[in-house]
């Protein structure tokens, strides 16, 4: 669901000019004549200008114009620039594939379920078997994530299979999930993945894939005859299939540590749905400005991490873990809430954990950091958190009104 920047944001006199730079700011499709002309007199004439010179003009600007819709133009201005290097995109479809009892209904009400992980057990104990297709929806940040479920039963799979374009064409992301505790149907396991790549091949479908090993509990022992068939799934998706990184598309994953699934998820939406490098960068001057070696702004509704910087992979893996289990002890969500712990990582390092809920315009969000630093950690001024946060991260969270709103 890619989204055309041009087509949401300019007027229709302006979308076809080629240097988006010097395009009017009047070709922002909801900016007046009257406020064209108060914005050239505080210098700013271009979409050029509003990204470079919006912060001298700001303080003036919102005496006479409401800030949200100061905030709007500044974001959207800085979408136009960065849409002429990566791809924005409003939502996504993502297949999640694989045979019958591996999981894939279990990933889904873990990603969405709230609450604390017996009444998630509870959910899960009473599954049966997908039945075809399901669909279901989850909102990221304000856009719309599909999820599509093919469910694994042998007769569903031919169908499938047969009619693939049915089910595979408009997927931004297909997930394959493989039993890791089932070795009796490994080899079936890997002729279905096969059996898909060669029909999306065939159908020209392009798409990223991931690969999820599930079920991989904290006491799961990986076996040499298990290691030797992931190897080969590995192997064969990265040989046939374009979109694939080993490094960075393989997940473990297991209900019973819910940040596994969390924490892949989010990362397969940030790479999907959001601008990646810019929120990338922008999260990483929020820490060096709070002297975070991990910072994460999570959704409140999903717990999706829609951005975050972390100076070390296991800083990250750290702060996913601790932000789940903070999450599904606080008993009233509703209320503002502020978690404080301590971590020692090794024996050269000692991190404070910290958890605080954050506000901008109508919507709460979640912040959590990993700092050395005592006097943060005992000190938390939240007013100056969430100006850092809005200072580097306002734009994207503004795109989330640009996403959802048609601005006919």
């Amino acid at each position: 669901m890619t989204l055309n920047i041009r087509e949401k944001l300019l007027k229709e006199d302006y979308k076809e000019q080629e240097d988006i730079k010097s395009i009017p700011v009047i070709g922002l499709l909801d900016i007046s004549n009257d406020e064209f002309e108060f914005l050239k007199e505080n210098g700013i004439n271009t979409i050029e200008d509003m990204v470079a010179k919006w912060k001298g003009a700001y303080s003036s600007l919102i005496k006479k114009i409401p800030k949200d819709r100061v905030n709007s133009w500044i974001a959207g201005s800085k979408l136009l620039l960065v849409s002429e290097k990566e791809r924005i995109t409003t939502g996504a479809k993502i297949v999640l594939a694989g045979i019958d009892n591996v999981g894939k209904t279990s990933l889904s009400i873990a990603l969405k379920h709230r609450g604390a992980l017996s009444l998630l057990f509870q959910r899960l104990y009473a599954l049966t078997p997908t039945r075809g297709l399901l669909r279901s929806k989850i909102e990221v940040f304000g856009m719309d994530i599909h999820l599509n479920e093919l469910g694994g039963q042998l007769i569903y799979r031919e169908d499938y299979l047969q009619n693939p374009e049915q089910y595979f064409l408009g997927t931004d992301i297909l997930i394959y999930i493989v039993d890791v505790q089932d070795a009796d149907r490994y080899e079936e396991s890997i002729e279905y993945l096969k059996q898909i790549v060669h029909v999306t091949k065939a159908l020209k479908i392009n798409i990223p894939w991931m690969l999820f090993f599930h079920k991989s509990d904290p006491d799961f022992e990986l076996t040499a005859k298990a290691a030797d068939v992931f190897n080969s799934m590995v192997n064969y998706i990265d040989e046939n299939v374009e979109f694939f990184e080993p490094a960075s598309n393989i997940f473990r994953t297991t209900v019973k540590l819910r940040s596994t699934v969390l924490g892949a998820f989010s990362h397969i939406f940030r790479n999907v749905v959001l601008i990646k490098d810019s929120i990338y960068d922008a999260s990483k001057q929020v820490a060096e400005k709070l002297n975070a070696d991990y910072f994460g702004l999570y959704d409140f509704r999903s717990n999706v991490c829609f951005a975050q910087y972390s100076k070390r992979d296991d800083l990250e893996e750290l702060s996913h873990n601790a932000y789940y289990e903070a999450i599904e002890t606080i008993v009233n969500m509703r209320e503002p809430f502020l978690r404080v712990r301590r971590y020692t990582v090794d024996e050269n390092l000692n991190e404070n954990f910290i958890l605080r809920d954050v506000k901008f315009g109508d919507e709460r969000y979640i912040m959590a950091m990993l700092t050395p630093d005592e006097e943060i950690a005992r000190n938390l001024d939240q007013d100056s958190i969430e100006e850092v946060i809005d200072e580097y991260l306002n734009d994207w969270i503004e795109f989330r009104s640009y996403a959802k709103f048609p601005m006919d």
